[in-house]
Formats: structure tokens, sequence, C-alpha cells
């Protein structure tokens, strides 16, 4: 069998899911089968502190609609949690992945030893079957968030970039949540309202 296929064959979606039912009808739109989720844990750091008692909290914005695939969110979840217990320790964060990867992706796997085409039947049947999950994510979705002090923005600022090149399109950092405006004009980042996927101007919050 040929390696895995680079995940650029499946970042992009633009319809609606196949469904995953078990089920005894074999219709194409019952996926069955496939590898379970490489990311278990969603959460990090202490989470009995509320997201409203972080002096910020600093997200990890997706730029485009993409798939992440559970390898990926996996690789993000290890490259921020485990470098923030070690610097900072488990006390002085907390952190969490929102998208949880419910969607499977299907490959047509293809032979690769000498006289394949005569056996297999190339991509007359290419709906395939089912490889891994993914998770889901539109334009503008905040992948993951940290909640922090000011003096700890450093270092999780240099960890989120990393994070983003885990993952299939730009990112941007910004801040979600801020308890006075003067940490919010400290950090020297823009704020970001997740609900309504827009950047906030300044010019509004004198205004309010």
């Amino acid at each position: 069998m040929a390696s895995s296929r680079p995940w650029h064959c499946y970042s992009k979606w633009n319809r609606r899911p196949f469904q995953y039912k078990r089920s005894a009808n074999h219709r194409r739109e019952y996926a069955r089968g496939g590898a379970q989720s490489k990311i278990t844990r969603f959460w990090g750091g202490d989470k009995s502190i509320r997201w409203e008692d972080w002096e910020l909290v600093i997200g990890l914005k997706s730029d485009k609609q993409v798939q992440i695939s559970s390898n990926a969110l996996e690789a993000v979840r290890i490259t921020i949690n485990s470098s923030l217990q070690k610097h900072i320790g488990r006390t002085s964060f907390r952190f969490r992945i929102r998208p949880k990867p419910f969607q499977k992706y299907r490959e047509n796997r293809m032979l690769a030893f000498a006289g394949a085409d005569r056996v297999q039947s190339g991509m007359r049947n290419s709906f395939g079957r089912s490889s891994g999950v993914c998770a889901r994510v539109r334009a503008g979705s905040i992948i993951c968030d940290v909640g922090t002090s000011l003096k700890n923005l450093p270092i999780i600022r240099d960890r989120l970039r990393i994070a983003s090149m885990k993952i299939c399109c730009s990112c941007q950092i910004v801040v979600l949540k801020y308890k006075t405006p003067e940490l919010l004009k400290q950090s020297g980042l823009p704020l970001y309202d997740d609900k309504k996927r827009r950047e906030i101007p300044i010019y509004e919050l004198v205004i309010a």
C-alpha cells in the first residue's frame, strides 16, 4: 500500500458531510469503519479558575474554512500544553481545544506493487473507505484559546505561533477577553469577537 496522502487533499470542504451511522443498509452515505481520533484530551492547565478571572484570554483564529485532522489537533495540544507546563507551571494558565473531530474522511487506497494496474479498479469506485476523522472549521472560528496573565504573554504568543504551523491554513493570534483596557493595549493584539466572528476596532471600545 502507498503511504498516506498529503493533507491538502482533504483540507477543503464545501458540502454537507456523509453520515456514518451503523446500519444494515449499505448505501453510500453510511460510512463505517475508519481510524479512531488521535486526540482524546481537549483541556490543559488549571480548569478551576474561570475564564473571566484571567487577565487575558488569547485565541488562535482560522482565516479559512478548512478541515483539520485529529493528528493536527493533537500536535497543537502537545505543542502548547507541554511547553507551558514546563515554563510557567500548570496553575498559571488554562488551555482548551475548541473543534472536535467528528467528521470522517475517506480515501480510495491505491496498490503500489508491480502490475497493480491490472488488479485494481482505479478511480472507478472512488468513494473509498473511511481512513480517519477530522474537524470542520469555518473561517473566523477559534481553534484554541489560552487564559493567562500579561507577564506570560510572550511565551504564549510564541507557542501559538508554532501551533499555527501545524494547521493547513493561515491563522491569527487575537485577544478574546480582557480585564482592563490597559491590559488590552499592553498586549498589542487585536480584539476579536468569536461569536460574531469579527474584529472589534478600538473606536467602538471608546464609545462603549
